[in-house]
């Protein structure tokens, strides 16, 4: 049986396991906020790829009215990103030209891993959110 180191005042001295609780901080720690940061970046990647969603959506719902632009659906998809602050975005917007004969728009968001990402920036580099969206178009029938 081995013994514990007693102190003058015959109890178990205390600072011999302060060593130990270190140790274990040290371990633990860095592996806890490794774990938060992660969880924090998968929510922001959530999130871009919702917003991604979104943008697209309102783009071809603006551009599926009567008297809809290109400009205007375009326009509508980069507000919905500008919201949360996404950067070098790009918007396509399908047909470049929308007429009163055309009978549905696509618009499509492409999202830049590289600038948008927070640690998921270095694990998923040169990688892109991609959404499209398509609706028919509008139109008022004149009796």
């Amino acid at each position: 049986m081995m013994r514990q180191p007693i102190g003058q005042s015959g109890k178990r001295n205390a600072n011999s396991r302060l060593g130990a609780a270190l140790v274990e901080f040290a371990i633990t720690v860095p592996i806890v906020f490794l774990l938060f940061s992660a969880a924090f970046d998968f929510c922001r990647l959530s999130m871009i790829t919702h917003t991604a969603e979104q943008a697209a959506y309102e783009g071809a719902r603006r551009g599926s009215i009567p008297k809809a632009t290109a400009a205007l659906a375009q326009q509508s998809a980069e507000e919905e990103l500008e919201r949360i602050g996404l950067r070098q975005a790009v918007v396509t917007v399908i047909p470049a030209e929308i007429q009163s004969t055309t009978k549905e728009i696509t618009v499509q968001v492409r999202i830049p891993m590289n600038s948008n990402g927070w640690i998921t920036a270095t694990v998923l580099k040169d990688s892109y959110i991609t959404r499209s969206c398509t609706l028919s178009c509008e139109y008022i029938s004149s009796y």
